[in-house]
């Protein structure tokens, strides 16, 4: 270590300043705040650049080589932090990491006898939890004075750390994840092993600065990295350019339903209608390559690489549906992207079309396209007294069918009519669900959280339906019509076409011509598409959530799904992202706050409308 580059680590340490520095050809380190932990790795293979992955996404680390510790600088640098950060904190904990042998199978743990069994215990069954996927591999505690890579001198004694007032342990890691003989590295493997693996670590280190430390922290998730690289930004936008080359939704919708719903009842309900759509906007394949040259597996950070590269594979097979629009393939995308229907909600379907009798005709007033408009634009106004940047509008379109926002913007169909008793239903639905979140997540520094994380749809129309109960405006016919749609689906999967899944609506399911035909148009859209049963699959698994005691609050941050709500809460605790500016309106009701508490509770789908 070159006396520069120790000075400025002094003195990065004494004033409690972010140090983020190179050392050598090989080396870093990285020391975002005051923590009262160190990870090291001494990397005995410069050119290999994945295994350094496991510590250098965390927030306090030192990288280096094995020779870097012959001037003995690097010992006492670590000493000086160590009495800093132990005298303010009470102990640091320092962990050193190396691979084993090629022929290892076993996690092997260096510790003291008796210090810090908490998170002895913690890091124990955080890796025999990881080797539960892995019969082949196991997990060994050895008590040792000996907490060093075998073939190395060790980087601090036993008595530098006793003198510093910090604990160490060595870590051995079993190299699963290669084949040296082969000369083959899994990828795959590795990565799915560093996301755990730095959870696995967080959660032992918040054990000891919780039990051994004055350190105030009320989550593991606090531990993790604060600060975001140039080249975080530099994807997240190269994803935000290729996704706002198209609207999706809007490309596989056809534009002449109400034209072809005409002459489908003119031929006595009879035939294949043939759909047109909007002209592609973009040349897939170039997209595709695009999307392929973002470096995502640079990121370091596990819950950022995750996030980005589920986005990029949903993009991609959105991209190979705009492709293959109006080909037979698009069914088997869209099955890629949304799933076919399993057998329970087919059998949850059934028994909704079976136990909710339909409504009788509406014959009260309704609100023609115009006048919709004018309430949700009172909405959007409402929501802007919160957060000025919000610019959304509304739109009157003839080609659009019913209601629909896409980019934050809502449009309405011209020739779309409102039951009164469903107005205020639909406004929470597409202002207070869709639009919010668009705004929302377009608040955060990250731009996928307005365009939508990966299957964030699902969620997305969970909620929304969701926002209609709490009003008090969902109906019988809305939750059959959910209902159908899931019977649809399942008919488009099983080789039905458009005229046998019409008639099947219309039939068996008891299904009005109209609802029928928009619903039937809806799932043949493109070639066929599996969309529409995320209304009411999102809608359970929206239930369950809530009733096994989920927060509702993070589900507004942004456009996410339920899987992304424990990586939202660790980046909300990493202080990474930002307080949300908005909170639908309808949750400050008596009579939603009552409904809520229905389903904390339990509720069965058809008590919905009971």
């Amino acid at each position: 270590m070159k006396e520069g580059i120790y000075q400025s680590l002094i003195q990065s340490i004494q004033s409690g300043e972010h140090l983020n520095m190179k050392l050598g050809k090989s080396g870093k380190i990285k020391i975002e705040r005051k923590l009262p932990f160190l990870l090291i790795h001494r990397n005995t293979d410069p050119k290999n650049k994945m295994v350094p992955r496991l510590i250098t996404g965390e927030s306090s680390f030192l990288l280096t080589t094995p020779d870097e510790n012959h001037t003995g600088k690097l010992a006492k640098g670590i000493k000086t932090i160590g009495k800093k950060i132990s005298r303010e904190f009470g102990a640091v904990m320092i962990i050193e990491i190396w691979i084993g042998k090629p022929d290892s199978k076993t996690f092997r743990i260096k510790a003291a006898k008796i210090k810090a069994p908490a998170t002895i215990d913690t890091l124990t069954k955080g890796l025999n939890d990881y080797c539960v996927r892995n019969k082949s591999l196991d997990v060994k505690v050895e008590r040792t004075t000996d907490r060093h890579p075998p073939d190395m001198e060790p980087i601090l004694t036993i008595e530098q750390c006793q003198e510093m007032g910090a604990f160490l342990i060595g870590l051995e890691i079993p190299p699963f994840f290669k084949d040296e003989s082969e000369k083959e590295f899994y990828f795959m493997e590795f990565r799915q092993f560093k996301t755990a693996f730095s959870k696995i670590i967080r959660k032992a280190l918040y054990e000891f600065i919780r039990v051994q430390t004055t350190f105030e922290i009320s989550s593991f998730n606090m531990l993790g990295s604060t600060k975001i690289n140039k080249l975080v930004w530099e994807i997240d936008q190269q994803l935000f350019d290729i996704q706002n080359n198209f609207q999706f939704l809007l490309l596989i919708s056809p534009t002449n339903v109400n034209e072809a719903l005409v002459k489908f009842t003119v031929n006595n309900y009879k035939g294949n209608p043939q759909f047109l759509y909007r002209l592609l906007p973009i040349d897939p394949d170039y997209l595709k390559e695009e999307l392929f040259k973002i470096k995502i597996r640079d990121i370091e950070d596990p819950t950022l690489a995750f996030l980005f590269m589920d986005k990029r594979e949903e993009i991609e097979k959105q991209v190979t549906m705009l492709k293959e629009r109006g080909t037979v393939n698009f069914k088997f995308s869209s099955i890629r992207l949304y799933s076919a229907v399993d057998k329970q909600l087919y059998e949850t379907a059934s028994s909704l079309l079976n136990e909710v009798s339909p409504e009788e005709e509406y014959k009260g007033k309704f609100l023609d396209c115009r006048e919709m408009a004018d309430l949700c634009r009172k909405e959007i106004d409402y929501y802007r007294q919160f957060y000025h940047e919000m610019d959304a509008r509304v739109y009157v379109k003839p080609d659009i069918i019913g209601m629909l926002v896409s980019k934050g913007q809502l449009y309405i169909g011209e020739k779309y009519r409102v039951p009164e008793n469903r107005v205020e239903a639909l406004i929470h639905h597409e202002v207070g669900t869709h639009v919010l979140t668009f705004y929302n997540g377009s608040a955060q520094p990250f731009k996928q959280l307005c365009i939508g994380l990966a299957d964030y749809d699902e969620l997305q129309e969970g909620i929304a339906v969701l926002a209609e109960y709490l009003v008090g405006g969902l109906t019988k016919g809305r939750l059959r019509l959910l209902a159908a749609r899931v019977v649809a689906a399942h008919c488009l999967t099983e080789g039905f076409n458009f005229e046998e899944t019409f008639h099947e609506l219309t039939g068996r399911c008891g299904m009005d011509v109209e609802n029928a035909f928009q619903i039937t148009a809806r799932i043949h859209q493109g070639g066929g598409c599996t969309k529409d049963i995320i209304y009411l699959r999102g809608l359970i698994k929206l239930l369950n959530y809530i009733k096994e005691g989920g927060e509702i609050e993070p589900l507004f941050i942004g456009k996410i799904d339920l899987k992304h709500v424990s990586l939202i809460n660790e980046l909300r605790a990493r202080k990474i992202l930002k307080p949300m500016p908005l909170f639908p309106r309808y949750f400050k009701t008596d009579e939603a706050k009552e409904r809520f508490e229905r389903i904390k509770k339990g509720i069965a789908l058809k008590e919905l409308v009971d």
